[in-house]
């Protein structure tokens, strides 16, 4: 007898959700203009109850229609009411099941389980929107063990099918380039942010990016706001006001000030709320993390699909001895980078890695750029800040005077960047470092690497410099490093491309 199980019925309530979600900023700016409802004539009225109630209808339907069956080797979910979709997904290609609670399922109660697959689209292959989190938990435990066993069945299928190879003679490094074969020890071991822990990284995650993103959504949302709750020329009249009120140096300085510590303070409230409750565990053979005050996610995948480790250290973490740890795992969006761990001592790198990532250990990058490569990582940034500071001086006179600071700033970036190159290699795994503004540096074994590749212009390669990039299995980045050596790239070329005999 098939066991065709359904959605929890709140599902029904997420076309209505949704759509209100969409139209929300409409109706506070329609507000914010003015209009009060008891304006409105019977047929608004009328008209707003239609679509609620189409919209309640199309979701019973819609909920009655999603199913998903667990059968021997696979779970198939169909849905659709006007167009019918069926999806099968094979416990053998599963590689991850997720469950998360995005802010609309962790109001009514529910969770969201994401079932992925390597090579699919950036969106899982299988989403079940709507779960009790009991049911939740209890189907990706149940999924995990299916796929661990529809793995074996499929590997020693082939592995009775594939014909006894010969001894080869390989060489240790080559015989311990097998991570498949490394899986963590299956103490408990947990690593988790307290209070305390957590507000210091976020002090010190200084992501910029995320609230240039953030503060531009909000700018665009907040426009309209705005110009309908101030007076005509409120911003003109205040820029006016503040600077009658100070110098314009001071002025300068002071909206400089300003702005930087403003985001500093939203870069720690989002860490804050993004990483708000993390632990990492270990579930059997697989590795739980789990995060998120408003958005709570939990991740599980399997440490023998970790392709790559990339450490990442920004200026206050670097001087505070701390470090982001992220993995390039397989995973249906290739671009996705985990994050094994948001703020760990430096001295516990090596620590959480053998616990959760063992074929993959904490490295040196010992060979650093030649002297010869500085003019390379210095002379377009230098050129580039120079006429930067020349338009400015001749477009503002004195004040443009204060763009000199720039040159010895890039010109400070540019030495930490050349100083924090380096590659390295040692028992079958290559490390990279680079620094943009936070230090990078990342760690792949032989298998995993996809493509590598050796570039560098003509006038580099005449000094003999190359530039080396790498490019892992499952992932469309490639990490790189500038304007090394010919003479230390070459063992690194020759490691990875001889053949096996």
């Amino acid at each position: 007898m098939i066991d065709r199980r359904q959605l929890h019925p709140v599902y029904m309530l997420f076309a209505l959700l949704q759509t209100v979600k969409g139209l929300l900023p409409v109706a506070i700016i329609t507000l914010l203009r003015g209009t009060k409802l008891t304006h409105l004539n019977l047929y608004w009225y009328l008209g707003i109850g239609a679509v609620i109630a189409l919209l309640l209808v199309y979701g019973y339907f819609d909920w009655r229609k999603f199913s998903y069956v667990l059968e021997q080797d696979r779970i198939v979910i169909q849905k659709g009411v006007l167009f019918r979709d069926e999806k099968t997904i094979y416990f053998s290609r599963i590689h991850s099941v997720n469950v998360e609670q995005p802010f609309i399922q962790r109001i009514l109660g529910v969770a969201q389980l994401k079932i992925e697959t390597p090579g699919g689209n950036k969106k899982a292959e299988g989403i079940l929107a709507a779960l009790s989190a009991k049911e939740a938990e209890k189907l990706r435990a149940q999924l995990l063990r299916s796929s661990d066993k529809g793995a074996m069945m499929e590997g020693a299928a082939q592995a009775s099918e594939t014909p006894a190879e010969p001894a080869t003679g390989l060489s240790s490094d080559t015989a311990e380039e097998k991570p498949s074969a490394v899986v963590p020890r299956q103490e408990e071991t947990r690593y988790r942010l307290n209070g305390g822990q957590l507000l210091m990284a976020g002090l010190t995650s200084m992501n910029f990016g995320l609230v240039a993103a953030f503060v531009a959504g909000l700018i665009s949302f907040a426009d309209d706001f705005i110009r309908l709750i101030a007076p005509d020329h409120f911003i003109e009249n205040i820029a006016q006001e503040s600077k009658s009120l100070m110098a314009d140096y001071l002025g300068i300085l002071l909206i400089v000030a300003g702005a930087l510590l403003l985001a500093w303070i939203l870069s720690s409230i989002l860490f804050l709320v993004k990483f708000a409750g993390f632990e990492v565990r270990m579930e059997g053979k697989r590795v739980a993390v789990s995060y998120g005050l408003l958005d709570k996610k939990t991740h599980v995948f399997d440490p023998r699909k970790v392709q790559a480790v990339i450490i990442e250290e920004n200026l206050l973490q670097q001087m505070a001895g701390y470090a982001k740890i992220r993995l390039q795992v397989v995973s249906s969006d290739k671009n996705e980078r985990l994050v094994l761990h948001p703020f760990i001592a430096r001295v516990k790198l090596q620590e959480v890695l053998g616990s959760y990532v063992p074929h993959l250990k904490v490295q040196k990058a010992d060979t650093p750029a030649p002297k010869r490569a500085l003019l390379y990582y210095m002379r377009v940034e230098l050129i580039i800040a120079a006429v930067l500071s020349a338009a400015l001086i001749f477009l503002f006179k004195g004040p443009g005077l204060l763009s000199l600071v720039l040159l010895p700033i890039v010109a400070y970036w540019c030495w930490s960047r050349y100083k924090t190159a380096g590659i390295g290699l040692e028992n079958g795994q290559l490390t990279l470092r680079k620094r943009y503004l936070s230090r990078i540096t990342y760690y792949i074994r032989r298998p995993q690497i996809v493509v590598m590749s050796v570039r560098g212009t003509r006038w580099q390669q005449r000094k003999r410099l190359y530039s080396l990039s790498v490019h892992a299995l499952g992932s469309e980045q490639e990490y790189s490093v500038r304007c090394l050596d010919q003479a230390s790239i070459e063992p690194v070329w020759e490691w990875y491309s001889r053949e096996r005999k």
